[in-house]
């Protein structure tokens, strides 16, 4: 028969081995987070903002004009075509592409259509804030486009939030896929 010093004495190594381990465990665990520390200490005061992330995926307006049109036309006579009514940019583009030697594919002619469009937005905005509309949804640059066009002085329309949409997705998106093709504009309503 087993007495009961036999049990005492399996129950006090077992409650030791418990205790030991907890002690093993704690310590590996502070040995982790002062390691976690360190390693937070070492990364640099001024991580990535938007802007930083916003200039990894370049919308490319200036690109996308300077490759097909700045051969041809100065800067400013591509700064008249932010006045003219969207309605108006696909005869305009229609034309480029029937002057002998342009040669412009009709997915770049999308994307120049595009830059145009988008080309209103320097108006008032530099590079660096129309990059920023990379890191939004569709939803929310409609719904900035929106607030711009409520501006006075700004020069978008109601009428032409959607199509400014449009041009941004297409210069979003179209590195990665099939360029959409760009709704065709309302006539002014103002």
């Amino acid at each position: 028969m087993m007495n009961g010093s036999g049990f005492g004495v399996g129950f006090r190594i077992v409650g030791t081995v418990i205790v030991l381990l907890n002690l093993l465990l704690t310590v590996a665990l502070v040995m982790q987070v002062r390691a976690v520390r360190r390693e937070i200490a070492a990364l640099p005061a001024g991580l990535a903002e938007k802007r930083d992330v916003a200039a990894l995926a370049p919308l490319g307006v200036r690109q996308v004009l300077s490759r097909r049109c700045v051969a041809c036309h100065t800067p400013r006579a591509l700064g008249t075509t932010v006045s003219m009514d969207p309605a108006d940019l696909p005869a305009l583009l229609e034309r480029m592409q029937s002057h002998p030697g342009a040669d412009i594919p009709s997915d770049e002619l999308r994307r120049i259509g595009a830059a145009l469009l988008v080309l209103r937005c320097a108006r008032c905005h530099g590079d660096q804030e129309i990059g920023l509309m990379v890191l939004k949804s569709r939803p929310q640059r409609m719904a900035t486009i929106r607030d711009m066009a409520l501006l006075p002085g700004s020069g978008i329309r109601i009428d032409q939030i959607g199509l400014i949409a449009s041009a941004f997705d297409e210069l979003i998106e179209g590195a990665d896929r099939e360029p959409a093709s760009i709704p065709a504009a309302q006539p002014a309503t103002r």
